[in-house]
């Protein structure tokens, strides 16, 4: 007995799930990116608000992309893919900005008081002197921070990218088609 192979996903159905993609990770982009911009404010960073800022505008860039989509119009594939190039753009730029702007003492401050001395503790243990070595771990982790940053950026705002590109054709052909099911629309 032989497998058959599952029939191909009708362009519609591709349509509704880029719409559906595209209204998750818009919204959820536009959240996370409004809640740390109210907490930079708040706290009085500026850049970091900045940043947040920026990222907002990347979510309200891919939703406008969906809400084009929705409207019929083709080029708001071209409005996915545009903002995870940007939203990309914008998270390698805060990890560029961190490590030029990385400041050991300051962040050795905010960390709370136990969790330091648990630090010292085990610095001690591991043979390094805390005075002197405190920077470079502190220097060390960021960098890993900022490199897994851009890593799963690249991974998840390029896949996605890559994803909203090879939908293109089944997005076209459904848009044309003027049956699209009223489940994706707003």
């Amino acid at each position: 007995m032989t497998k058959s192979s599952p029939p191909p996903v009708l362009p519609e159905r591709k349509l509704e799930r880029v719409l559906r993609f595209s209204r998750a990770n818009s919204v959820g982009v536009m959240v996370c990116s409004g809640l740390s911009l109210l907490l930079s404010l708040a706290g009085g960073s500026w850049v970091f608000a900045a940043f947040a800022a920026l990222a907002a505008v990347c979510g309200a860039m891919e939703w406008s992309g969906g809400r084009k989509l929705l409207a019929g119009e083709p080029d708001g594939l071209t409005w996915l893919i545009g903002a995870q190039a940007c939203l990309y753009t914008v998270i390698v730029g805060y990890a560029l900005w961190r490590l030029q702007h990385f400041n050991a003492a300051a962040y050795w401050a905010e960390i709370p008081a136990p969790a330091r001395e648990n630090v010292l503790a085990q610095m001690t243990e591991a043979g390094l002197d805390p005075e002197t070595d405190r920077d470079l771990l502190l220097r060390t982790m960021n960098f890993l921070v900022c490199v897994a940053l851009v890593g799963a950026s690249t991974l998840y705002q390029g896949g996605l990218a890559l994803w909203y590109r090879l939908q293109r054709a089944a997005v076209w052909a459904a848009l044309e088609n003027p049956s699209t099911p009223e489940a994706t629309r707003d």
